[in-house]
């Protein structure tokens, strides 16, 4: 199964960290960058698209070209919570800040949740999701230190084959 991994175009809060809406939109360009999402070096077609909740995740897959089997809303792929409105889904929902044990765990989840999708003989799928999360998901330690992938809005790359 080959895993694909995309962050969302450019929010309101990715152009203006001082706007901070709760759920925010993606901007003019984050509409134009996911509609120019669909890259020929990438599949356009997937058995699975998993998608964060939030707005500007939903907004930027179903702007783009790119198609699908299933599509799945899951919690999971959420932005890691530091206490930004613009994680939010409506106003009064309330979300911890999520300290490194429990990032540690929610990233064990997702891998748990990856194993599970391949049982079920699916062939590809492409997670939307958010920048912090994304370098969680692909980071390792070397020496101690810890690196992880950062990617610019809307842009899609190849995370592994499990």
């Amino acid at each position: 199964m080959y895993i694909y991994i995309v962050r969302h175009g450019e929010s309101t809060y990715n152009a203006n960290p001082l706007d901070d809406t709760i759920d925010c939109p993606l901007t003019s360009n984050g509409i134009e960058q996911s509609i120019k999402l669909n890259s020929s070096s990438y599949p356009n077609y997937y058995s699975l698209i998993v998608s964060s909740p939030l707005r500007r995740c939903l907004d930027t897959i179903k702007l783009s070209n790119i198609s699908c089997d299933h599509f799945e809303i899951n919690n999971l792929f959420r932005e890691i919570y530091g206490g930004c409105k613009s994680d939010l889904l409506y106003d009064n929902e309330t979300i911890s800040i999520e300290d490194d044990q429990q990032i540690k765990q929610r990233i064990q989840l997702i891998n748990y949740y990856l194993l599970e999708k391949k049982q079920s003989n699916i062939s590809n799928i492409l997670i939307v999701t958010h920048a912090d999360l994304i370098w969680n998901l692909t980071s390792y330690q070397i020496n101690g230190e810890t690196f992880g992938t950062w990617l610019n809005n809307a842009e899609i790359f190849h995370w592994k084959q499990i």
